[in-house]
């Protein structure tokens, strides 16, 4: 007797999801200019709310790590860096450069490290959380390049890297098992705390 083929698989209602866990890019080749740049614009102001207003207990914590982009970050970590030569009295391009070179390494060491605690995140993700998240420090860097003064410094430093470190909690805490999360943050407390020390020591 013939065999009855098996019906076809009924089709699925969640979206489908690419191996890099962001699903299929949108095609944008045709569409204007402008609007690439408002979604863009748009994408950047409502990740850096996340980081203005950090919660660790909103609905979907992990929204910016799945919506990331670089053109934010870019321009926070470019702001960090001129600020930090601006306030530098010699060898400003070597402190550009240092600034820049942290940063990066900060990226790398994080994914490391959230892989190897069995999370999910790529480069380009870990270098978007961080730059987003350098926005506290770079008002930091900005407020002390005004205002010479170290306990002013310390002081202003100090708020900033708790502000940096307590915006960056949320988006760790989705990216690896809530038993881990405070093993994730700790190389980002690093680096910021790294940032922090460049800020007041610059002179």
């Amino acid at each position: 007797s013939a065999s009855v083929p098996a019906p076809p698989p009924l089709p699925s209602s969640r979206p489908e999801i690419a191996a890099s866990g962001f699903g299929p890019a949108p095609n944008t080749l045709t569409e204007p200019v402008w609007d690439t740049v408002k979604r863009d614009l748009s994408r950047i102001i409502s990740n850096l709310k996340l980081v203005v207003f950090p919660n660790p207990y909103r609905e979907d914590p992990g929204k910016a790590l799945r919506d990331w982009d670089l053109w934010g970050p870019f321009f926070f970590i470019v702001f960090l860096g001129l600020t930090l030569s601006w306030s530098a009295s010699v060898k400003k391009s070597e402190v550009f450069a240092v600034a820049f070179g942290l940063l990066a390494a900060g990226a790398v060491i994080l994914t490391l490290n959230v892989l190897l605690l069995g999370g999910h995140i790529i480069f380009f993700q870990s270098l978007s959380l961080l730059g987003y998240c350098l926005f506290p420090l770079d008002v930091g860097a900005l407020i002390c390049m005004l205002k010479d003064n170290v306990i002013l410094k310390i002081v202003v430093v100090c708020v900033t890297l708790a502000w940096s470190s307590w915006a960056a909690y949320p988006f760790m805490s989705s990216a690896v098992n809530p038993r881990r999360k405070a093993l994730a943050l700790y190389p980002v407390f690093l680096m910021y705390v790294s940032v922090g020390f460049l800020i007041i020591a610059i002179d």
